[in-house]
């Protein structure tokens, strides 16, 4: 049975908690029984037609006006009934008039996410239709980022239309990828048009709408390109690049990719000593030229990953680390880089991808404004652990947030990768999603209009779509991520604390068939993130599409072992229809074990986060 949340009000939860729970096991039953009649009848309450909410921008300045538009309101609606929640506070509710568009004004506090509820109704007041929209209202995209990415620079792209649509999912920061001329030129002497390394024609009107339309939105614009490769036609183009800055392996041969040599010098990158100062004075003026040319927002440096020791073209050292020291490894150079890399460019921003998450360490303590990481699964963390299940993921990201003082890590994590299918597995998508947005941190997966990411080329996300209640069921993943964004990364910390479920094993490491719990705590309370695994498995990439989603549970007889002085106890999931908080009657008790909580959670189906307050 699947449960709609539901936001209860105050007379009614009190009513539902007023029976004797002295004899607490036949109360539990009455009272369970009672708060899931509740929940049904709130859930119905909400009508059965089809409405939608948005905002017209993915992020908002403290003070700046709020424009939302309710659409496909039932015929009948005559009046909106306008309530907005941060975390489980009401902040604002008004009645008004039907319209399309509605201004709104929250308060001016930097850096708080808001639910967002819009109601039909007809002229008795009767509900007859609910939509639900988040609103993040922050100065810098940095803190809460939510990234995506547009790569189609035709002509014909609508740019507006595209930006548009990742709109919708609140996306406030899109990497414009493989926008450039070449990767030691990024920005050609035609400015109208130009042919990327793989011959796709690139429009400079287009890459100004998407800068144009995205900054109407709330966006900020990064603009992609490696941060130590030249085509090798800066062999013979005058740009100035010379091979005495490349990298060579310890065995002497050059450092090169071949992306497709069938092309000619273009189809080869060439790469160059990280540390390198001519190189560095170099890199560092080309992208200042891109900032001249257009109105990028920062730059978005890339890797092809770690690949043993190297040595600089002199046979030397690529440099020395603070206690002098040879460095042999490029990600032992990214520190170093990054920091004057961001002297360079600043104010610019700065965002910088380690593949396969290989010096992510030396990345989390330098001077990028937001992290990213490119996983893949055969790459491992320091102590061995393979970043190819949800421990991992959830692993570096914590690790990231500590190290960084408090930076929220961008996952790239490509799932069904390359699978020929057209459409994505749900609960591939669903459980990746849930993992990274629990752990505190964002995924890069959306973009170009409304399409989603199987690989690490991304004009290649044509091959295969979300279809299905899937779009759905992500934007309200990413409803929830800004609703609650004051919950998930908002300089909460990790605790240790046991968990206890009646009709399911709990694993604290996400083991298969269990249900995954960590918590965090923060100066308002405790949070619990009860991730369901229950019959399907941990490995995040679902290659061949065989991943199922979990057996959902209803109910949970649930007990935190806390000292925590708990007054009041609320759920809040994105599985169901409704994302509001609901608060859940609880009891208060000690054992052997310590002291606990116990309450009931009506469903688990991906993912349900219980805080205390």
């Amino acid at each position: 049975m699947r449960i709609t949340y539901g936001l209860i009000s105050a007379d009614l939860l009190f009513f539902s908690w007023s029976v004797n729970v002295s004899m607490k096991k036949k109360t539990d039953r009455l009272c369970l029984l009672l708060m899931l009649l509740i929940l049904c009848c709130c859930a119905g309450a909400r009508g059965e037609e089809t409405m939608n909410c948005y905002t017209d921008k993915s992020m908002y300045a403290p003070g700046e006006t709020i424009c939302l538009r309710a659409v496909e309101m039932p015929p009948q609606t005559q009046w909106l009934r306008l309530t907005v929640f941060h975390l489980e506070q009401t902040v604002l509710t008004q009645t008004l008039p039907a319209q399309e568009e509605i201004s709104l004004s929250l308060p001016e506090q930097d850096g708080a996410g808001y639910l967002v509820r819009v109601q039909a109704l007809d002229a008795r007041q009767n509900v007859l239709a609910c939509a639900d929209t988040a609103v993040d209202v922050s100065s810098s995209w940095t803190k809460f980022p939510r990234y995506g990415y547009v790569w189609d620079f035709t002509q014909i792209a609508d740019a507006p239309g595209k930006i548009a649509a990742m709109a919708r999912y609140h996306i406030n920061g899109v990497q414009f990828y493989d926008w450039q001329y070449r990767h030691h030129q990024p920005v050609a002497d035609d400015l109208s048009a130009w042919q990327d390394w793989s011959g796709r024609m690139i429009y400079g009107d287009t890459v100004r709408a998407y800068l144009e339309a995205a900054h109407a939105r709330g966006m900020a614009c990064m603009a992609y390109n490696m941060i130590y490769a030249a085509n090798q036609t800066y062999l013979t183009d005058g740009s100035g690049v010379s091979p005495e800055w490349r990298l060579v392996k310890a065995g002497g041969q050059d450092f090169t990719c071949d992306m497709d040599a069938k092309r000619g010098p273009v189809g080869v990158l060439q790469y160059f000593n990280p540390l390198n100062a001519e190189w560095q004075k170099y890199i560092f003026a080309q992208e200042n030229k891109t900032f001249e040319a257009f109105a990028f927002d920062g730059w978005h440096g890339d890797t092809i990953g770690e690949n043993g020791p190297m040595r600089a073209a002199d046979g030397g050292p690529l440099g020395y680390d603070e206690n002098g020291s040879p460095i042999h490894l490029v990600k032992d150079c990214y520190t170093q880089f990054l920091n004057a890399a961001k002297a360079a460019i600043a104010p610019k921003y700065l965002a910088f991808n380690p593949v396969g998450a290989q010096g992510i360490e030396n990345v989390n303590v330098s001077d990028v404004d937001v992290l990213y990481t490119e996983f893949w699964p055969w790459d491992k963390e320091s102590d061995g652990l393979a970043y190819d299940s949800y421990y991992s993921i959830h692993k570096a990201i914590l690790n990231a947030c500590e190290q960084s003082g408090g930076k929220s890590l961008i996952v790239a994590a490509y799932v069904n990768y390359r699978n020929p299918k057209s459409r994505f597995n749900p609960a591939a998508v669903r459980l990746l999603d849930s993992v990274v947005f629990a752990s505190g941190g964002a995924r890069i997966e959306l973009g170009n209009g409304d399409n989603m990411l199987s690989d690490e080329y991304f004009p290649a996300d044509t091959k295969k779509r979300m279809k299905g209640e899937l779009p759905g069921d992500v934007q309200r993943l990413y409803d929830f991520l800004v609703a609650y964004e004051n919950l998930l990364r908002d300089g909460q910390r990790p605790v240790s604390r046991d968990v206890q479920l009646d009709n399911a094993p709990v694993s604290a490491d996400g083991r298969e068939n269990t249900v995954w719990c960590f918590a965090k705590a923060d100066d308002q309370g405790e949070i619990y993130h009860f991730i369901n695994l229950m019959g399907t498995d941990t490995g995040w990439r679902d290659e061949k599409q065989l991943k199922i989603e979990p057996a959902e549970l209803a109910p949970a007889r649930t007990r935190l072992y806390t000292d925590y002085p708990a007054r009041a106890v609320y759920l809040a999931s994105p599985d169901g229809a409704d994302i509001a908080p609901v608060s859940l009657p609880f009891t208060a008790g000690q054992d052997e074990a310590g002291r606990y909580i116990e309450f009931t959670q009506p469903a688990l189906a991906y993912w349900n986060m219980i805080f205390l307050r």
